[in-house]
């Protein structure tokens, strides 16, 4: 019993990726993707072009997301399944997921900045989106994610 392995995620590298969706690059890296999924149900990602301070804000900004009372967290709210706060499930009862549409829009995270903080955020309004932004243009929502208080953050195209 004491002889066995720990389990090892796979690590799967985006930094190489252009900005052409249909290059033989990007089709490597999704059967990497779903390669891992399949067997593992995820993986490490390694993306080395938001600098280490950013990366840092922006996890900031995610645990005080998440860090809102629940009814605050709440009020965001989506028609769309699976999008604005999604959590307190029985099931799967350390699971949260907080979908952000158009985050990509400045117009809309001002908006759910004020909705979430009425008094006002400037440094969630700010630091996390600019950064994710300004490196993944093609995004349009962002999904955040707290399981056991490890944030992951999903970038939907």
């Amino acid at each position: 019993m004491g002889s066995e392995t720990p389990l090892k995620l796979p690590i799967i590298d985006f930094s190489n990726l252009g900005q052409n969706p249909g290059a033989a690059e990007w089709d490597l890296v999704k059967l990497q993707v779903r390669k891992a999924l399949e067997e593992y149900g995820c993986f490490e990602a390694l993306f080395d072009k938001i600098p280490a301070e950013s990366r840092k804000a922006i996890f900031g900004a995610v645990e005080e997301l998440f860090d809102l009372p629940l009814q605050t967290k709440m009020r965001n709210a989506s028609k769309k399944p699976y999008h604005g706060y999604v959590g307190q499930y029985p099931q799967v009862p350390l699971f949260e997921s907080m979908g952000i549409d158009d985050a990509n829009i400045a117009e809309e995270v001002e908006s759910l900045t004020t909705i979430l903080w009425p008094q006002g955020n400037q440094s969630f309004r700010f630091t996390p989106f600019s950064a994710l932004f300004l490196t993944f243009p093609l995004c349009t929502t962002t999904r955040f994610q707290k399981k056991k208080k490890k944030c992951l953050i999903a970038l939907v195209v």
